[in-house]
């Protein structure tokens, strides 16, 4: 392939092709065999049965390939392009992406993770319910989080807002603390037949090799780690074949997987209570708000997060619909500024102008009354 895909990516690209043949069986790819009506078919179909994120990745995945079709001559037109997409499609699982989570909620999770004394149980598989195993003396946030190496682990995922899988590949190397900075260059994923690898690669989207300044607390928490992975190195070496050093490897110094750390993470997140959209995105997410917030530009957001496009980070990380006082008080401020150039016949008369010089209050705010408020 021209283009270097993804493992996942490619492992999508044969989820729904097989999806494909197992719904159609193998059909000649020809403006007569697959049309349009095909498509939108095997479309309503995924939709049906998985939801519309799955429709929306098939389409594009099925377009994809039928584009490949088009350029080498198979097809004139790519059929799943003009595909019209179902609507109203019935959600299946949890939908809505990744929950909001504010400074404060932050802040409660961190303080949990190091200090809480809630308990924190796992869930009893099935044959131990079978065999009579109702309950157990579970560990408390702070002590599973300890035993787990989880608390680190949320608190850079906190600081940085990466994803879960360039965090834990995150290696010392690359680590400065005079500068306050790490550079993320590795990203663990799991490939089918391989295992969990530390995939290294140049313009990958999910995981760009940039450097990320770091917040105070998260330089403290890094100093911390480095001395307490510097003593497990002396009472429990790596083994030789250990050829990166990693930040948050397994206790058996191997690579640590994404999904089980989603999963030790949903255990903590119901125990302390929070909602089930509270997922380690959710910190992404915060990062891009704290920094909106602050009036940083879309651009500085974007290098945070590593994005490539601002507007990708204003349409998917910002959060719309807020109400912005401070935008009211900068169209009063013109229209203030605006009345002290109309001329005393704007102030004086009985016209629009005068108007408006009243509710602004007039030079002294003399004469005016103030509106009943209406809110409550």
């Amino acid at each position: 392939m021209k283009k270097s895909r993804a493992e996942n990516t490619i492992r999508l690209y044969d989820r729904w092709a097989a999806m494909l043949i197992a719904e159609y069986g193998y059909r000649r790819i020809g403006p007569e065999e697959f049309k349009t009506s095909t498509a939108e078919s095997f479309l309503e179909m995924v939709a049906e049965n998985h939801g519309r994120g799955s429709m929306l990745n098939a389409r594009s995945m099925l377009s994809g390939m039928f584009r490949f079709a088009v350029r080498k001559n198979a097809l004139d037109v790519n059929p799943v392009r003009e595909a019209e997409i179902p609507e109203n499609v019935a959600p299946k699982g949890r939908t809505g992406g990744a929950g909001a989570v504010d400074i404060d909620g932050l802040c409660f999770i961190l303080s949990s993770v190091y200090w809480s004394t809630v308990p924190c149980p796992r869930k009893l598989t099935k044959a131990e319910q079978e065999r009579g195993v109702r309950s157990y003396t579970p560990p408390t946030v702070a002590d599973y989080c300890e035993d787990a190496d989880l608390a680190d682990l949320i608190a850079i995922m906190g600081a940085v807002g990466q994803r879960p899988s360039q965090v834990l590949g995150l290696a010392w190397p690359f680590y400065d603390r005079k500068n306050k900075t790490i550079r993320t260059v590795g990203k663990v994923i799991r490939v089918k037949g391989k295992g969990l690898v530390r995939v290294v690669k140049d313009n990958d989207p999910k995981n760009p090799q940039g450097t990320i300044a770091l917040p105070e607390f998260a330089v403290e928490i890094l100093d911390r780690r480095w001395e307490r992975m510097e003593q497990r190195k002396r009472e429990n070496p790596p083994p030789s074949d250990y050829d990166v050093d990693l930040i948050f490897p397994s206790f058996e110094w191997t690579l640590r997987d994404p999904v089980n750390v989603n999963h030790q993470w949903q255990r903590v997140r119901e125990a302390l209570g929070l909602p089930d959209d509270i997922v380690p995105y959710s910190f992404r997410k915060l990062i891009a708000l704290v920094l909106d917030d602050a009036k940083l530009s879309a651009r500085v957001t974007a290098d945070v997060l590593q994005h490539a496009d601002p507007a990708m980070t204003q349409r998917r990380y910002m959060a719309r619909g807020k109400v912005h006082h401070e935008a009211a008080a900068v169209v009063h401020d013109a229209v203030v500024a605006g009345m002290g150039r109309t001329g005393e016949r704007g102030r004086t008369g009985n016209g629009r102008g005068a108007t408006l010089w009243r509710l602004a209050g007039g030079p002294q705010g003399a004469g005016t009354n103030s509106a009943p408020d209406r809110a409550g």
